[in-house]
């Protein structure tokens, strides 16, 4: 699917380096910058060349039926208990998705709900798409009170698909998540789309389409520039032994 042909959302220029702290400070650095750039880029086109020149890593979103935007990586924090980064995507209006190896783990200022957390029955980090056939999940929404539903989730591999834009063509795994809650009898499908392992990096979403919650939004996400993850050391020692 080639969003450049599709997608005339105003340019979100961000004036922010991507921080590793991932601090409220730095957040709110980022949303004023987003604030400042919306009245400086409104009405421009997102195209190939403008999304190729940005320092940042950065995803077009779709959100249900309305227009495609682009956000803007604001910070990738390193969670040492769930041995994988939190990445906090952010659009000029405040909202913003974070995302754990593709999945979306919290939404903020969405109209309607927001995903408060998703995570394990361990709280350790739900595992990345593809690698476990079946897993508990529990999720937290707001607003209302609405805390600690558990959802069983079977996975299903759909085999090689390739995906093309005017930056890139990726050939990737594609996985989908039946998440169904028991207690609501109700479900929703999630769809994964990751790249293998390259050279020094290691295998990452490039395309998502996830509900954060039954009956609520829809968010489609495309990592036009992904945040790559090099291989440490350590783990190149282990693959190869």
């Amino acid at each position: 699917m080639n969003f450049f042909n599709k997608v005339t959302a105003h340019l979100f220029l961000l004036t922010l380096a991507i921080s590793a702290s991932g601090c409220s400070s730095n957040f709110t650095d980022a949303i004023n910058s987003a604030l400042e750039a919306r009245t400086i880029n409104k009405g421009l086109p997102i195209t190939a060349e403008y999304v190729n020149s940005l320092p940042y890593a950065s995803a077009i979103v779709k959100l249900n039926d309305r227009a495609p935007i682009l956000i803007i990586l604001s910070s990738a924090e390193y969670i040492n208990s769930k041995y994988s980064y939190s990445l906090t995507w952010l659009s000029s209006d405040k909202a913003a998705i974070v995302t754990e190896n593709g999945r979306i783990v919290k939404t903020i200022g969405l109209t309607g709900n927001n995903l408060e957390q998703l995570f394990t029955q361990n709280h350790n980090g739900p595992p990345t798409p593809g690698t476990s056939k079946s897993w508990h999940a529990i999720y937290d929404w707001s607003p209302g009170y609405r805390y600690n539903f558990t959802a069983d989730i079977q996975s299903k591999t759909h085999g090689s698909e390739q995906i093309s834009t005017e930056l890139w063509t990726e050939q990737t795994e594609h996985t989908s998540e039946i998440v169904f809650f028991e207690s609501l009898n109700t479900s929703f499908t999630n769809h994964f789309w990751k790249v293998p392992q390259q050279g020094s990096y290691k295998s990452y979403i490039i395309k998502t389409t996830q509900y954060i919650g039954p009956n609520m939004d829809k968010i489609e996400m495309l990592f036009i520039k992904p945040f790559l993850e090099p291989i440490s050391a350590t783990e190149n020692r282990e693959a190869t032994q």
